[in-house]
């Protein structure tokens, strides 16, 4: 007898190929039989005439790492997405290796983009992560990259300048740890503290462990503005002299003509790497808003001492004037900074995360808005926040992006499909909505993707760069990992000022060869894995 027969749906497995009607047989956690018509019995029968039937979207960017530690709410948002697996990690600015006594800087500093859980958190190690949020118990499956700003962090701290010898092998020695532990890659975050310190000797000598164990390398771009193919040009001479999979995090730049880069200037980028023969992939999240620190909305001279003194420059009355002045000034430029507000002014910049509960009044406001109701100069106020909060201050920043951008990215074969979630404070609507946001625009709607080429990009195709074995494809002997949709209802919503509205379509989740969204409704039970990395042969168990 079967534990789960899914009747009746348009299979669509993955690969690309077209879809055909159905059935699915499911026993032990495993697919054992796809046929047009399975008569066998079975525990659980699913009718799915008139649906979607898919493998499980992988979010292949999400900064989800502290979800498990989190309120049982937030933890089966993914789920109802139809998310079953998800990589964290990311930009950087991971948690893993974080230990309290040393990087109490690095949790003050992160906490706008994971989160504040009430829980303690801290980890000397990637095994020490996955022993933890396994014990908690995970509503979906969790991989993870190990993250080079809490490698620095845990090194250097934030010190500006070339790491010692004995720096760079301690760095790597984390590195290899990890990567021996099960982390898939290592993410970079060139924009962000420390990372944005780091130069090629550095990045060069870690990306080589990378490469040793055939793991991938996800980075945050140095730069997004018009410098962007600078910042391309950085990380791809680092991945040709290591040989490491190299992959960008969320590939776009802005929406100004004079300060953004085209999408076709971007993929024609990409088409000459290839054509060095260089492993580049890259993935989008579908949204026209971007989330980050609000740290990033300084010029980098204010934090280039570190997080100790961020506080201190801005009690400075001559710094902040000259953050007023570089801030207008479109002549000034620094390495690793985007000046965020030249590109959507001070009424882009929404409030999302903060700490303290005095501070709180001002979620979900732009800066703009609060600086006119009490009387001060916007650099004012943030300076003013910053301090209060010690920096973990978490903003979106509007309409920041291009939809024209994004369509014709998001078209491109080495494309893949990342949420780019952040849990922090009041969530970007992406947390919630952007896989179904993903068919529901894209395929149904602007008709600019196949169905089935659609579901490719978010299933097999991140799954075979990345190194997840049993994953991404209807196929016997594969995973049950399942999403069954509507595809005429599926919908997702781009709210700011509603952010957590609920997407819509979802009706049935399997996950692990256990139902996890049952008729559209969340499943009490976990049943999530932490999947690991194995680094002989490039597959996760």
């Amino acid at each position: 007898m079967l534990d789960i027969l899914i009747k009746n749906g348009l299979i669509v497995d993955g690969t690309g190929k077209p879809g055909y009607n159905g059935d699915i047989g499911i026993k032990d956690e495993r697919i054992v039989q796809i046929d047009r018509n399975i008569s066998s019995e079975a525990v659980e029968v699913i009718d799915a005439q008139g649906l979607t039937v898919v493998p499980g979207f992988i979010d292949v960017h999400s900064h989800n790492d502290l979800v498990p530690f989190m309120e049982d709410k937030l933890k089966g948002l993914k789920l109802m997405q139809g998310v079953t697996t998800e990589l964290v990690g990311q930009c950087g600015l991971g948690v893993v290796p974080c230990v309290e006594s040393k990087n109490g800087i690095w949790k003050s500093y992160v906490r706008g983009v994971v989160g504040d859980p009430e829980q303690d958190w801290k980890f000397r190690n990637m095994d020490d992560y996955i022993e933890q949020i396994s014990s908690l118990g995970l509503k979906n499956n969790y991989s993870a990259l190990v993250s080079h700003g809490a490698i620095k962090a845990s090194v250097m701290g934030f010190e500006d300048g070339a790491p010692s010898e004995e720096q760079i092998n301690r760095m790597c020695q984390i590195a290899d740890d990890a990567m021996n532990a099960g982390a898939f890659g290592m993410s970079l975050g060139l924009q962000y503290m420390p990372g944005v310190f780091s130069r090629k000797k550095e990045l060069t000598a870690i990306c080589n462990i990378i490469a040793r164990h055939n793991g991938i390398i996800m980075i945050h771009l140095r730069d997004h503005d018009k410098r962007i193919l600078n910042a391309l040009d950085e990380i791809v001479e680092v991945a040709k002299v290591t040989g490491v999979k190299l992959h960008i995090s969320h590939l776009k730049s802005y929406n100004s003509e004079e300060l953004g880069c085209p999408a076709e200037t971007l993929i024609d980028y990409v088409e000459k790497t290839i054509y060095k023969g260089i492993n580049i992939t890259f993935d989008e999240h579908l949204y026209l808003s971007g989330s980050t620190l609000m740290t990033q909305l300084l010029p980098p001279f204010v934090t280039s001492l570190g997080t100790n003194s961020i506080a201190d420059n801005l009690k400075n009355k001559q710094i902040l004037e000259r953050i007023k002045d570089e801030l207008i000034t479109e002549s000034i430029s620094y390495d690793g900074w985007d000046n965020y507000t030249a590109v959507i002014g001070w009424d882009g910049v929404l409030i999302t995360s903060v700490n303290k509960d005095e501070n709180k009044k001002y979620v979900g406001r732009t800066v703009g808005e609060i600086s006119r109701e009490i009387g001060v100069h916007p650099v004012d106020f943030v300076a003013e926040l910053l301090v209060s909060e010690e920096g973990g201050v978490g903003i979106i920043t509007l309409n920041v992006f291009s939809e024209e951008d994004n369509t014709k990215l998001i078209q491109h074969p080495r494309c893949m499909i990342g949420s780019d979630s952040i849990p922090a404070g009041v969530p970007h609507p992406r947390f919630f909505c952007n896989f179904p946001l993903y068919i529901s625009k894209y395929v149904r709607e602007k008709k600019v993707l196949s169905l089935e080429n659609a579901v490719h990009k978010a299933t097999q195709l991140p799954a075979k760069v990345i190194g997840y074995k049993d994953i991404g494809e209807l196929a016997n002997g594969k995973t049950a990992d399942i999403t069954i949709f509507d595809f005429n209802e599926i919908t997702g919503y781009e709210d700011y000022r509603n952010p957590t509205k609920k997407p819509l379509g979802i009706k049935y989740v399997i996950l692990n060869g256990k139902l996890a969204v049952s008729n559209g409704s969340l499943c009490k039970e976990y049943n999530g894995k932490a999947l690991k990395y194995i680094p002989e042969n490039g597959t996760a168990k």
